[in-house]
């Protein structure tokens, strides 16, 4: 495909935040003409917002800007910065650790810390190179291991995708990737669903939860290449697959044997990731980019997060033994 999602997202002209205006914006997410059910759930004007995760323990939206490199947490009062990448380098995703706190992918190493923000424990290193490749999106697998993959930017097919295990030990699991991007498991756990942004297909492999070993490969769900960029993944409890795509204004549902349930437009071209949370986890929540600067008017949405309340019932999120 040769253009992936960084670098198309870094050629448009970057935006400025702007004003928000909540009664504007929700009424605009409830104009019946507009086809869709989402309101705004926090006003985040992300460059590139990633990833929501439902934190059940302290009840709050952990979601990541990755080209501004920093992690907030989000609850129905405030929305905060908990880490910030110190040299303002890029993330690629943020999980939750079984312990407390936070597991971040950034540069060569996934930064450990605890509730508090800090640092609890040394960095687990991951042989990649930085000066080709950055750190994608992720997830945990059923047995606490983060999976998490690398882009190559301007360079298809170097892309990775690595399992990290509690101890800290890094493992290869597929390579020649263009952009590793949506990753999540079916409830059993038996089955792992994958997108690489390079090619219109989630793919589908069969999973070894007691050794993190991958199985068989097959195609999952194919989308048309003119709609746009598969990109994050979520399964919701049911073992429905959600997918935005990028460049497409859509999240897609499928069911676990791949048959296309809704396609549910967006108030936003470059929506980025669906995951479910609330206190029901029954809330679809979808992260979005600032969408260009030509029709940034048309947008005023691009880069918040955004809600469809009621829309289904998500997993308990997975964390990190590490």
């Amino acid at each position: 495909m040769g253009r992936t999602l960084w670098r198309r997202l870094h050629a448009n002209e970057r935006l400025s935040a702007g004003s928000w205006n909540p009664s504007a914006m929700n009424a605009s997410c409830r104009d019946p003409a507009k086809h869709h059910p989402w309101q705004v759930a926090i006003p985040a004007a992300a460059q590139l917002g990633e990833h929501p995760i439902w934190d059940v323990r302290l009840n709050r939206l952990i979601w990541t800007d990755c080209a501004a490199g920093v992690v907030h947490a989000s609850d129905s009062d405030s929305d905060t910065v908990v880490w910030s990448e110190p040299e303002g380098k890029p993330i690629g995703v943020t999980v939750l650790r079984a312990n407390g706190g936070l597991a971040i992918a950034t540069g060569a190493h996934i930064v450990l810390i605890d509730s508090d923000g800090r640092a609890d424990r040394v960095p687990a290193e991951v042989p990649i190179d930085t000066g080709a490749v950055r750190f994608n999106d992720g997830s945990c697998d059923p047995a606490g291991r983060l999976l998490v993959g690398t882009t190559g930017g301007d360079v298809d097919g170097i892309g990775e995708l690595y399992c990290i295990e509690p101890d800290g030990r890094a493992r290869l699991l597929l390579g020649n990737l263009t952009e590793a991007n949506g990753i999540d498991w079916s409830p059993e756990g038996h089955r792992m669903y994958f997108v690489d942004s390079g090619e219109p297909v989630v793919h589908s492999f069969e999973y070894d939860a007691h050794t993190g070993r991958l199985g068989h490969r097959s195609e999952f769900a194919r989308i048309d290449a003119a709609l746009g960029y598969l990109d994050g993944l979520t399964v919701d409890a049911g073992g429905d697959v959600w997918v935005a795509v990028w460049a497409g204004a859509q999240v897609r549902r499928y069911a676990p044997d791949g048959t296309l349930k809704a396609v549910v437009p967006t108030p936003v071209s470059h929506p980025t990731c669906p995951g479910f949370g609330g206190p029901q986890l029954d809330t679809l929540y979808v992260t979005s980019a600032l969408a260009p600067v030509s029709v940034a008017k048309e947008e005023p949405l691009a880069g918040h997060v955004l809600a469809w309340h009621s829309a289904g019932r998500g997993q308990v999120p997975r964390r990190f033994f590490g």
